[in-house]
């Protein structure tokens, strides 16, 4: 099977083994094998923050989609790591729960959602979580408070840590259906009316600099990035921060998307940092240019007038 039949972004070659678990324990076995054997692995969700690199991957990849068990209990709730986010938030509907309307049609998996503390809508993940259950890399089952697991925005204790969100417990409270299924439904259609759908993407390939105040969305669109789009990779004409598989390579996705940040920092002095996951194996000199920092050199007047007219 090639990669990019599971990947949102629908890039990827083969690779040498597809491990596929249905419970935690079944994850914690095939860690376990897998640092015995000292394998090469990445993780697959549903593939909706990432882009998977093209060439074959001579280790394993785990992919979570046979592991979307949810149990409800009252106010109650323990999903596991691949269920599908609209899933998710359907099943609390159903449940009269309130707290995971804005989870519905955010493209993604629970166990991505966690581990990158998502957020939108005016919703956070953080916020509703009781506690996680991880595998590590070495194949032990652990448990985490929610308030261990979060650390700020975006970012969380696995971000730099080697261990796998494989279940979640959240406790939720009673809520009015209507009100839950405005918030669904307003969410659903916003998504629609921004076009997110019409090819594969990523969602939104760089994360907000808070400290510039500004969404990357709009500095993309002021940095005339869609002058980057090729017949196969296309920056949306309706966000600027969503970059468009027509039949591309990943190396051209990639590709585009440094230049679109390279645009941003040569118009607003702005450095920005990338929410899309890269997975295989990448080159080194790409690697080099994925993991460049540079120092912040806000161009002020221009982010000002940026802030204050939108232009």
């Amino acid at each position: 099977m090639l990669l990019k039949e599971l990947s949102y972004y629908k890039t990827g070659g083969t690779c040498h083994s597809l491990i596929q678990p249905q419970s935690v324990q079944e994850l914690a076995d095939a860690m376990g094998q897998i640092d015995k054997n000292q394998t090469r692995y990445f993780l697959l969700g549903a593939g909706s923050n990432s882009l998977i690199m093209d060439a074959h991957w001579p280790g394993a990849v785990i992919n979570f989609s046979k592991m979307n068990q949810v149990r409800i209990d009252q106010a109650k709730v323990i999903a596991e790591a691949g269920i599908d986010n609209s899933t998710f938030a359907t099943a609390c509907y159903d449940a009269s729960l309130a707290g995971a309307g804005w989870m519905y049609y955010m493209p993604g998996q629970l166990g991505a959602t966690v581990r990158m503390n998502a957020r939108c809508y005016g919703g956070e993940i953080s916020q509703i979580v009781d506690s996680v259950t991880v595998v590590t890399n070495k194949g032990v089952i652990k448990n985490y408070s929610g308030k261990e697991v979060f650390l700020g925005y975006k970012s969380t204790l696995f971000m730099s840590k080697a261990e796998i969100v494989a279940s979640v417990e959240f406790n939720l409270t009673k809520g009015d259906r209507a009100q839950i299924r405005q918030q669904m439904d307003s969410c659903r259609t916003d998504r629609e009316d921004k076009h997110q759908f019409l090819y594969p993407s990523c969602g939104c390939v760089f994360k907000n600099n808070y400290d510039v105040a500004i969404p990357s969305g709009l500095l993309l669109e002021h940095a005339d990035v869609r002058r980057f789009s090729t017949e196969q990779v296309e920056v949306s004409p309706y966000h600027a921060n969503f970059v468009f598989n027509k039949g591309a390579t990943a190396m051209q996705i990639l590709e585009v998307t440094l230049q679109m940040r390279e645009a941003v920092y040569q118009k607003y002095g702005v450095w920005l940092d990338y929410e899309m996951e890269v997975l295989g194996v990448i080159p080194d000199d790409l690697q080099k240019r994925l993991q460049e920092k540079r120092s912040q050199d806000f161009k002020q007047t221009d982010l000002a007038l940026l802030r204050t007219t939108g232009i």
